[in-house]
């Protein structure tokens, strides 16, 4: 929903800036309005880059506002309902702005800190801006151009507390400066917010709190531990012989993160809480010259609002233990976009994007369901004028085009799996034209491959001006990559993704089309790249093992022939070159295969020393890599949380929205599981236990919806059937 409002957006004047465009800058503005009854308590709210907002002396939002942009030329803006704050007669609103000032690769800066706050049967008089003295640019730990957000500093001893009162004086601050009408640029076009606020919860204590040995006199480190990783705002309260000028530092207990949080004292007792967001396990406070005793370390708990729904278990406990650590690294990669990682970069990369979707229908509220909406949709919209979709967007120094990804994308992993789950048509159809663009700018070889992308193998993207641009040549993060026969399978699954879409919104010219391009590319692949003498798929030149990516995308997208399957068997065997981007894919195969015993032990294999140590996420690399380079907590890593829910209890939508859904396990030798989900119409879940030559199965159906059941999988020669709504228990005997 676009904004049609009649404010107009509001900017600090320029000598309030000192004359100089900084990053990091924060700014307070007030404003008076009067309320009649008829007001609908309905506030639009719309930032570069995010604010607070305080009505009568309370908090209202923290946090408020998304990163821009929708598109690259728009932002957004936020619906706040703020009945229970306002009362008729005369209200003081006051808000804090947070100008990240800087490109990043979430984030689309427009150049310039602006607030515009709109509302019905409201006149808004002047509002008063000025700069906030506390605030401060605490840069980073080490650099990165990645992230949009600097380290906050707040120097308490120019702190004013009392700015958001009613009986505050901004009579000497300056008046804001009007800088344009919804819709004017460096704004642009106003897209609603379609999801909640984010989750706060209250101060907590930390249960454990650790003084490390000291190194000198100068500072203390308090080493605090958290329940789980999570995003948090840390908190420190001082007692009140503290002196002014004392310095804490708080940064979090892994090497990726890039964000420290600074706060200086003021005289006496106080409590400091941080206002941008972090995360970790592990929080490091470094205080020096405080003169006096910490009185409490605490933190706020915030995240994406949508609360864990679904579960997964089996009597494999290594299983559940992943099932619940991918749903973990899960939701501390959600936030105004999906996320890679939290910490090193948070950026929206499309091939994590399509893992994660793949995800959500089995552990989270349906409010989840609204940013892959708002995620796919940002990826196909900026798309280029020649045609390229790319990412991590939304970007301001981003601009290459990673082909493997954007080919997940309009693959049946990516928009199709998300229509599936939430028969959101609109959508849909609004993208498939974006979609449909890009999948046709890909060329064809004589030989009836695609043409590669990029032209130059091995290609990076180029840093140019400040900005990442050209096409770059990634399949997998690793070695032993074979990219030519990977790039051609993906061409293949998005082939298959444009016809599907194509036949559900009737383009059945399209749908034709695009079956026949892929019809080609599977014949030639499996005409140019089968080995007889290597036993699988690899390209010409490549001197190592068959790539285990490849073969596994081979029989994804259907070149790879079943009488083939028993020597790619031998290949997921031996060969473990996927890092865990990738490895989802290799073990979803062996599902497809009908592998299912070896899909859960190179599962539980390749996942063990992840789910076994300490942290309570996923890592971005296998740990012998993670230790050296990489995230303790990264989104393409939760593959095997679809997977379980999907291919061993079975559980996967067949018609838009789970009206129709199978229930079809893939549980070899595992002798119970259960899992659920909640779907539009209800729940649905599947219990079952093998006793002897048995398998005793439950399975809940919800109202107006139908479930399709095969037992194939459970040793059952029964012709699959379909089930109507409520519960049933069901004992299938085994061949």
């Amino acid at each position: 929903m676009a904004f049609s409002g009649t404010e107009v957006w509001m900017t600090p004047p320029q000598n309030e800036r000192n004359n100089r465009r900084e990053s990091n800058e924060w700014f307070m503005f007030r404003n008076h309005i009067n309320v009649a009854d008829t007001f609908n308590g309905i506030l639009n709210i719309a930032a570069d880059s995010k604010y607070w907002l305080f009505i009568n002396g309370q908090v209202v939002v923290r946090e408020g506002g998304l990163k821009r942009g929708p598109v690259p030329t728009g932002s957004y803006y936020d619906e706040v309902d703020v009945s229970d704050f306002i009362h008729e007669g005369e209200n003081t609103i006051a808000v804090l702005l947070w100008y990240f000032g800087k490109q990043s690769f979430s984030h689309h800066d427009s150049g310039i800190p602006g607030i515009l706050v709109d509302a019905v049967e409201i006149e808004f008089g002047k509002w008063k801006v000025k700069k906030h003295p506390a605030f401060f640019d605490a840069g980073y730990i080490q650099e990165s151009y990645r992230l949009s957000e600097n380290s906050v500093g707040f120097d308490g001893r120019f702190d004013v507390p009392e700015w958001i009162n009613e009986e505050f004086d901004d009579s000497d601050w300056l008046d804001a400066v009007a800088a344009g009408k919804p819709g004017d640029a460096p704004w642009g076009t106003l897209e609603k917010r379609e999801f909640k606020q984010w989750f706060w919860s209250d101060l907590k204590e930390f249960a454990a709190v650790e003084e490390l040995p000291s190194i000198g006199d100068s500072y203390t480190i308090y080493r605090c531990k958290l329940p789980y990783n999570m995003h948090f705002v840390p908190a420190i309260e001082v007692e009140k012989n503290c002196q002014a000028g004392a310095r804490i530092e708080i940064s979090v207990g892994h090497k990726t993160n890039c964000l420290s949080p600074v706060f200086i004292t003021a005289n006496g007792a106080r409590l400091y809480e941080s206002i941008g967001w972090m995360n970790g396990e592990d929080v490091l406070f470094k205080v020096s010259g405080i003169g006096g005793k910490v009185k409490k370390f605490y933190y706020r708990e915030t995240g994406f609002p949508a609360n864990f729904s679904g579960y997964f278990s089996c009597n494999l406990p290594l299983l559940n233990k992943l099932w619940i650590k991918a749903r973990r690294t899960l939701v501390v990669n959600m936030r105004d976009t999906f996320m890679d990682c939290p910490c090193r970069e948070r950026a929206q990369w499309p091939g994590d994007l399509v893992v994660e979707l793949g995800q959500i229908p089995y552990c989270l509220e349906r409010e989840a369901d609204l940013l892959v909406k708002k995620g796919i949709r940002e990826i196909l919209r900026w798309q280029r004028e020649d045609g390229v979709i790319y990412g991590p967007v939304p970007a301001g120094n981003w601009h290459a085009e990673l082909p493997a990804q954007m080919l997940s994308i309009i693959s049946p992993y990516g928009i199709w799996t998300y229509y599936m789950n939430t028969a959101d048509k609109e959508t849909l159809e609004e993208l498939y034209p974006f979609a449909k663009r890009y999948f046709d700018i890909w060329d064809f070889q004589k030989n009836g491959l695609i043409k590669y992308r990029p032209k130059v193998k091995g290609e990076e993207a180029k840093m140019c001006d400040g900005n990442v641009i050209g096409t770059w040549d990634w399949i997998d993060w690793g070695k032993r990559i074979d990219s030519e026969p990977a790039l051609n399978a993906w061409f293949v699954l998005a082939a298959e993704g444009i016809r599907l879409m194509a036949v559900e919104l009737g383009y059945h010219k399209d749908a034709r089309e695009a079956k026949l391009k892929g019809e080609q590319v599977r014949e030639a692949f499996q005409k140019y790249y089968w080995s007889d003498t290597r036993n699988g798929f690899v390209s010409e030149n490549f001197g190592f093992d068959p790539d285990d990516r490849v073969q596994a995308l081979a029989i994804l997208c259907g070149a790879a022939m079943t009488d083939q399957y028993p020597q790619l068997k031998k290949i997921f065997e031996t060969v473990e070159q996927a890092c865990p981007y990738m490895e989802k894919y290799v073990i979803d195969s062996l599902f497809k295969m009908g592998e299912t015993e070896l899909a859960l032990s190179r599962m539980g294999n390749r996942y063990r020393s992840m789910v076994e140590n300490d942290n309570t996420t996923l890592w971005e690399l296998w740990p012998e890599v993670t230790e050296q380079c990489g995230t303790i907590n990264h989104a393409w890593s939760g593959g095997p949380l679809t997977l379980l829910s999907e291919k061993v209890a079975g559980l996967k939508p067949l018609a838009p929205g789970w009206t129709l859904f199978s229930v079809c396990p893939q549980p070899g030798k595992l002798k119970q599981f259960e899992a659920s989900l909640l779907s539009q119409h209800g729940l649905i879940a599947v219990d079952a236990h093998k006793t002897g030559l048995e398998w005793v199965v439950e399975v809940t159906v919800p109202e107006g919806a139908v479930a399709v059941i095969d037992f194939s999988g459970l040793g059952s020669s029964r012709t699959p059937f379909e089930l109507a709504s409520g519960k049933q228990k069901l004992v299938v005997k085994m061949n």
